[in-house]
């Protein structure tokens, strides 16, 4: 009887630390789960697809527009959430896209376009010469709104960019946001020729982002 009942007490036993152990490898897999669902991931830019598209307007007249490119770019990716980035953006190239101004058969050497690109070189607009490139650093993410350093012309200032859109899968991302700054703080201080005409102090810049790990 005693044998018998030391067997049942056994296999009881055995049980106990039978289910212990799997509740103690289930326990083991949540943590490793959720660490690496807790992992941060750098996404690197691709400098080739990636634009920001840049806005500026005549006020009442008309507009000039176009793109740059960037030099480079990290995106850090936490809990599907944005947490950090870095962005240089090359200077030195602008590109317009507009035809209100010209006309596209002008847009050789000796065309408008290249007056428009001459001039925003200079020092009435970004003083490419000096500074080639402008940056700009995530500071703080709150939903959609993000925050961060905006350099340009060696200026820093904080600006606010609004997250329109954003998709993580199979390691890349796309993301699409609005950043608009105000150009006096930054010394692009040109004030047109033409009296009649007022260039605004708002430039608007549209980003789109391909980004891969």
């Amino acid at each position: 009887m005693k044998l018998k009942q030391l067997s049942i007490l056994s296999v009881a036993a055995m049980m106990l630390a039978s289910c212990a152990s799997e509740q103690k490898e289930e326990k083991t897999e949540e943590v490793a789960e959720a660490a690496v669902e807790q992992a941060a991931t750098t996404f690197n830019a691709n400098t080739e697809t990636s634009k920001v598209y840049w806005l500026g307007d005549v006020i009442g007249a008309y507009q000039h527009e176009g793109f740059v490119n960037l030099n480079s770019g990290t995106l850090t990716v936490e809990n599907g959430a944005i947490t950090a980035g870095t962005f240089e953006v090359d200077m030195t190239h602008i590109y317009p896209t507009d035809t209100a101004s010209y006309k596209p058969e002008d847009s050789d050497e000796k065309g408008k376009m290249s007056d428009l690109v001459g001039h925003l070189s200079t020092g009435d607009f970004f003083n490419t010469a000096e500074f080639p490139t402008a940056t700009f650093e995530i500071t703080t993410v709150e939903g959609s709104v993000i925050k961060g350093n905006l350099t340009v012309r060696g200026k820093t200032h904080e600006e606010t960019l609004n997250l329109e859109s954003f998709e993580v899968t199979d390691g890349n991302i796309t993301a699409k946001g609005k950043l608009v700054f105000d150009r006096q703080k930054y010394d692009v201080a040109w004030v047109h020729y033409m009296k009649d005409m007022v260039l605004s102090d708002d430039i608007a810049l549209n980003i789109e982002l391909f980004a891969s790990e």
